[in-house]
């Protein structure tokens, strides 16, 4: 069991929107099945891996420098030296060490609550991403009170999402659905996957009006009966975790959508403001 750390070359992020974010953790959870924690920031990343390293973090480091200059048209290099695998010793070490990976991106001021970062596998692990790249916990609620126990958050923890109470618009549904699968909220009419989540999250809520939803999704009535039919009722949400996470999420202000364009003008990137 390994703890594995990259840093971004000097001056340099990793990435600057959430596309290149995403295709990041696409490539590192495609390299590291045995992944028990990991974290994607602006400039570093974690893992915490079951098994041996075997020069798997150098060949996804290579691929995303490959793809991320393709993208933008650029040369050079974007990693520094990959800093030598630690082992972890215990279970105990271990424990420790998926909560220091999962409360990161509070420690950089760029959330204030683990789970409001899409690009860990915390929410994962909390049974609240679709789809997970790491299982859930034995005990979501427990494991998150863990994480987020901090002075700098809540000295008891923070709470899980429950769902809303009282209606909820369409657009509200998206951008549950949008943080859950990790994907941008205007993609949603465009792929398979995630707008058919859209729809039966819409549709356990009690968003029911066909003609609404199909405009919505570029989809005939018909179709959108089709993809709803048998949504079980909130008891059974449950039996589905893709979307009783979405139905859980809506209206939670940790569950935004994934804004478009360059994240170095929102405020809370000021520490990464200066850098390319």
């Amino acid at each position: 069991m390994f703890h594995l750390v990259a840093n971004a070359l000097h001056g340099r992020l990793l990435f600057r929107t959430h596309a290149e974010a995403r295709a990041l953790f696409q490539i590192l959870a495609h390299a590291f099945p045995d992944v028990a924690a990991m974290c994607v920031l602006p400039d570093h990343v974690h893992l915490v891996v079951e098994g041996a390293e075997d020069g798997r973090l150098a060949r996804a480091m290579s691929a995303y420098a490959r793809w991320r200059n393709h993208a933008r048209g650029e040369v050079g290099a974007v990693w520094a030296t990959q800093a030598p695998p630690e082992a972890i010793p215990d279970a105990a070490h271990r424990r420790r060490l998926v909560r220091y990976v999962h409360f990161a991106p509070c420690r950089a001021g760029l959330v204030a609550d683990p789970l409001a970062w899409p690009w860990s596998t915390h929410r994962d692990s909390t049974g609240l991403a679709a789809p997970p790249v790491v299982a859930p916990a034995g005990d979501p609620a427990g494991f998150h009170r863990f994480v987020s126990t901090d002075p700098s958050l809540a000295i008891e923890g923070t709470l899980l999402p429950t769902g809303p109470r009282g209606p909820v618009s369409w657009e509200q549904v998206c951008d549950a659905v949008s943080a859950v699968c990790r994907v941008p909220a205007e993609a949603l009419g465009r792929i398979g996957a995630p707008r058919t989540l859209a729809l039966r999250t819409a549709w356990a809520l009690d968003l029911r009006d066909t003609l609404a939803l199909a405009s919505a999704t570029g989809m005939a009535r018909s179709g959108v009966y089709r993809v709803c039919a048998r949504v079980p009722g909130r008891r059974l949400l449950h039996r589905e975790p893709a979307l009783h996470a979405c139905v859980r999420a809506v209206n939670d202000a940790r569950f935004g959508p994934l804004p478009d364009g360059d994240l170095r003008g929102r405020p809370e990137w000021e520490t990464f403001r200066a850098r390319s």
